[in-house]
């Protein structure tokens, strides 16, 4: 038992590394017209107090800031000028499709008064926008002249993408983009330079990094970029289900990374009833939360893929009370109404508010996860061990039947809950006519209890009295 105690001691330190909630602050094609940062900057009081005071979002995901070359109409995955954040007259515009850069900081400065990081998109893999020019490696002409950009920064050359005379070429390319080299040229010391320059609140005032197409360079890129300009946190965007992969990524880059091997162990619960297997959640080989919590990034969709069609509130209510750091996305916070519940019902209990309340208050946003009952294809059942009698951890039902209502006594060893009467305090079910609030069943002094959760729902218990 000593050692058992030590141990959650060890976990809990650690997790502070991954404790809070994330947002991804857009989705594809937002609102263009240069409104959106005003538009984030209006949403930071109430993220940050989304359940309660001081229960909401710790990060927040902004999309990328520099000017593309497809100016007010770009999403900015198409970088020209690294240092136009909506200053410079080129492009087709001053404003990016977000706003100026005035208001940029202004929404920076809004969620940092709130207590809340803000995150950078950054593209390393690759440039857009520059003019031709003769290429002596190629033989022929290239858009790698950009000597073009207003501000007089990052005016690389030809050698500073591939092929150049030092490499032919790295991990990936992308959408026939000029491919930036980090083995010579300017780029390395001109990016680290520049992330660097976004950290000063005279400029934007970011704190840490989101990563663009991981898969496009090495690990060391990241791992020396995070070294030379050191963020609060960082996260990659490296697509690959293979969580060993994954986590060789993590580990080499120094970074968090998205959990792609979780999202679509999801998408095949969700999307159909009856199908799937919900214990694989639970599974290193398929959730990278599982096998390395302070390192997975879990989340349900985001402005590239959204794959869960169905029930996605099962998968919400997954990532927000298992290990992991988890990210909720603008469109279904927002969007899709998933904040009250969406679809499946609203008001007290339901939705992702909920769910991020439970785990901020009930688990002091960072769950150390104990399974209580991982083999049945349609229902798991885990809880998170408590810290103290205001955090006392709570038990979580997950169901995936389509029709019938599952209960399980389980033996949980969070002491904060035996001998305690628990409630349900977020629960939700897309079946009709059984959204709604299990009974209170009573813990013994042994830790053993029964709960339930209804069709295509969860339940999430803890000690009444909250």
């Amino acid at each position: 038992m000593k050692g058992f105690v030590v141990l959650l001691l060890v976990l809990s330190a650690s997790s502070a590394l991954y404790s809070g909630v994330m947002m991804q602050g857009f989705f594809w094609n937002y609102d263009s017209g240069g409104v959106w940062w005003a538009k984030m900057q209006s949403q930071a009081s109430a993220l940050r107090n989304m359940a309660g005071t001081g229960i909401g979002i710790n990060r927040m995901w902004f999309p990328p800031a520099c000017k593309g070359q497809a100016g007010s109409f770009s999403m900015g995955y198409d970088p020209h000028d690294y240092y136009d954040l909506g200053s410079y007259d080129q492009d087709g515009s001053i404003p990016t499709r977000a706003g100026t850069q005035a208001q940029l900081k202004a929404a920076i400065a809004a969620f940092k008064a709130q207590g809340i990081s803000c995150m950078a998109d950054i593209v390393l893999n690759h440039r857009a926008g520059g003019n031709s020019e003769a290429n002596p490696k190629t033989g022929g002409f290239t858009w790698t002249a950009f000597n073009n950009t207003a501000s007089g920064k990052c005016q690389w050359h030809w050698d500073s993408f591939h092929p150049n005379n030092y490499c032919s070429g790295d991990e990936g390319t992308f959408g026939g983009y000029p491919d930036i080299c980090y083995a010579s040229g300017s780029a390395s010391g001109d990016m680290k330079a520049y992330l660097v320059w976004l950290k000063s609140s005279a400029n934007a005032g970011f704190d840490s990094w989101r990563y663009d197409y991981c898969k496009g360079f090495g690990a060391s890129v990241v791992h020396d970029m995070n070294a030379a300009s050191s963020p609060a946190f960082s996260v990659g965007e490296y697509w690959d289900t293979n969580t060993a992969a994954l986590d060789n990524w993590a580990v080499a880059a120094n970074s968090s990374c998205f959990d792609f091997a979780l999202l679509y162990t999801m998408e095949a619960v969700c999307n159909h009833p009856g199908g799937g297997h919900l214990p694989d959640l639970l599974d290193p080989a398929k959730c990278y939360a599982a096998r390395n919590p302070k390192r997975a990034v879990t989340f349900v969709g985001n402005h590239d893929t959204d794959p869960i069609t169905a029930d996605k509130m099962l998968a919400y209510a997954f990532i927000l009370t298992y290990q992991g750091y988890p990210c909720i996305f603008w469109n279904d916070y927002f969007n899709a109404g998933f904040a009250n519940g969406g679809g499946n019902g609203s008001g007290w209990g339901n939705g992702i508010k909920q769910l991020v309340w439970c785990r901020e208050k009930l688990a002091a946003g960072a769950p150390v996860i104990q399974v209580l009952q991982g083999s049945n294809s349609d229902c798991i059942i885990y809880g998170s061990s408590g810290s103290s009698a205001a955090a006392p951890g709570y038990i979580v039902v997950i169901n995936a039947s389509p029709s019938s209502w599952k209960s399980y006594t389980v033996v949980t060893g969070n002491g904060y809950l035996k001998g305690k009467t628990l409630k349900a305090y977020a629960w939700s079910s897309s079946v009709s006519g059984q959204n709604f609030a299990p009974s209170s069943p009573v813990c013994d002094s042994n830790g053993g209890v029964l709960v339930s959760a209804p069709p295509r729902g969860y339940a999430v218990y803890s000690a009444s009295g909250f």
